[in-house]
């Protein structure tokens, strides 16, 4: 990202070529700026050229003859256009020689620095928030941020010297580290305002704009933002953050979507270069003394209640899922989970959710999960729930969509006996005849306390129910026999 302020030597502005709209005749002027390492292309008019200038008289006082004057005729001649884009292209550079450690608003906005320049970009932020940022807190302590802005706050805190504002206050960066201190919840997006980042975003290296700048490269870390109790990133992977630890104290949530991560190291131990090794445990040592307050891993995140997934390339539940010992909310949504490991040791964990992935077996998940409330598994390949049959906690069971045949598989879960919600909707058996009836009757006497499919058994279904639940108490006393 580009920061004129310290580059300002190393920066140039062209104009490489004009182009002429054919329907309209009306000539743009593609504008090359280049800072550093960082460029872009803005298309203008010479009319926004006559109104930069303009501006500039009136504001700061320079010469009306540094702009090449208008022409009436001939002025859609190819030679014409070539000279005029040489003489505009000589006034730019004037313009940057005259103003050499810090562009008007006006010529910074024409440039597009707003949009790609650390210091411009963070004076448009904090004039946002000086005028509205109160209002923005009070409806809701949550903002979304683009990458590049969250890049620039981070970098803005390394400039030993900032320049001065020549438009007053409001354009202060304390402005915007106010109100980053003050937001409980975090987004960070690829861009800005943009609803179409998570297509774009989440698989190729797609640059900003007009920009040579890619959001997947810049890395940043978030210590303007102390307070955040909730972080969701978007279309972006949280290895860009550098430096997570300021967070780990106090963080409740974390949402992670539509990247291509693989694996969960990927945000929970984000910014540790060892990452891919194996995670101690995180239980407390019962042989230490004050062991229940005691952690064995720096890396803890002793605050992080839910952690959301949903929507990347997770192929396993790693190791590091460890590291957040209070979790209580686990949602792995539309991955690429085949198989249920390391969650032997989240004692709290009361939600797990796994809809959209690949898992096509639940062998004694009781083992890993024995104080689970809800359980998702809806759109798996899971023919099979005889591993769920000894989740004595659960109460919530979703497994629709999946490829439950059996009407005996119900059986499984029929016993738990604190099971109050069941969705098998979307499964071959889901299509038999009074399948409602004959599933509510495996649960015999709690029938009526089952909500099967969203919905309460009707009076008729519980009815036919009763009758079928004797004649299966009937058979397996006979099969006792």
């Amino acid at each position: 990202m580009s920061c004129y302020y310290r580059q300002y030597e190393d920066t140039t502005v062209t104009i490489p070529k004009y182009s002429v709209e054919s329907s309209a005749g009306i000539t743009y002027y593609d504008i090359k700026v280049r800072v550093g390492n960082v460029d872009w292309f803005v298309e203008r008019r010479y009319r926004d050229f006559a109104q930069l200038h303009d501006k500039l008289v009136e504001d700061i006082s320079i010469s009306k003859k540094l702009l090449p004057p208008k022409k009436l005729v001939g002025n859609k001649q190819p030679a014409f256009l070539e000279q005029r884009r040489e003489q505009l292209e000589t006034y730019l550079q004037e313009l940057l020689i005259y103003f050499r450690n810090e562009l008007p608003r006006t010529l910074a906005e024409f440039l597009d620095f707003n949009k790609y320049d650390i210091i411009y970009l963070l004076q448009d932020l904090a004039k946002l928030f000086h005028e509205s940022g109160d209002a923005l807190l009070s409806a809701k302590k949550e903002y979304s941020f683009s990458a590049l802005e969250i890049y620039a706050i981070s970098e803005r805190l390394t400039l030993p010297c900032p320049p001065s504002n020549e438009q007053g206050g409001k354009f202060d960066f304390s402005h915007v580290l106010d109100f980053s201190t003050q937001l409980e919840s975090l987004v960070v997006t690829p861009v800005k305002d943009n609803a179409t980042f998570v297509q774009d975003y989440n698989t190729v290296d797609v640059p900003i704009g007009r920009s040579n700048i890619i959001p997947n490269r810049l890395s940043f870390n978030l210590n303007a933002f102390r307070n955040v109790r909730t972080l969701k990133f978007s279309a972006l992977s949280t290895e860009n953050i550098v430096d997570i630890e300021l967070l780990k104290p106090t963080l409740q949530t974390i949402c992670v979507h539509n990247t291509t991560i693989t694996h969960i190291n990927q945000v929970l131990l984000c910014d540790n270069l060892h990452k891919n090794c194996d995670v101690p445990s995180l239980l407390p040592d019962p042989a230490a003394s004050n062991s229940e307050d005691a952690l064995l891993n720096t890396d803890a995140w002793n605050e992080l209640t839910e952690l959301d997934l949903t929507g990347n390339l997770l192929t396993q539940i790693d190791g590091s899922v460890r590291t957040a010992p209070k979790l209580r909310r686990l949602i792995l949504e539309q991955n690429r989970i085949r198989t249920i490991q390391n969650l032997a040791e989240l004692p709290h964990l009361q939600l797990l959710s796994l809809s959209g992935n690949l898992i096509a077996d639940c062998v004694d998940w009781h083992l890993c999960m024995g104080n689970l409330v809800t359980l998702k598994l809806a759109q798996n390949k899971i023919k099979s729930i005889s591993g769920l049959r000894k989740l004595l906690s659960l109460v919530n069971l979703d497994l629709s969509c999946n490829l439950i045949e059996e009407l005996d598989e119900v059986d499984n879960v029929a016993n738990l006996p604190l099971l109050e919600t069941l969705c098998l909707t979307g499964n071959p058996l889901a299509g038999s005849v009074d399948y409602r009836p004959r599933v509510l009757a495996r649960f015999h006497e709690r029938a009526a306390e089952i909500s099967l499919d969203n919905e309460p058994g009707t009076q008729q279904e519980l009815d036919t129910a009763l009758v079928l639940s004797a004649l299966l108490k009937s058979k397996q006393r006979q099969q006792n026999k």
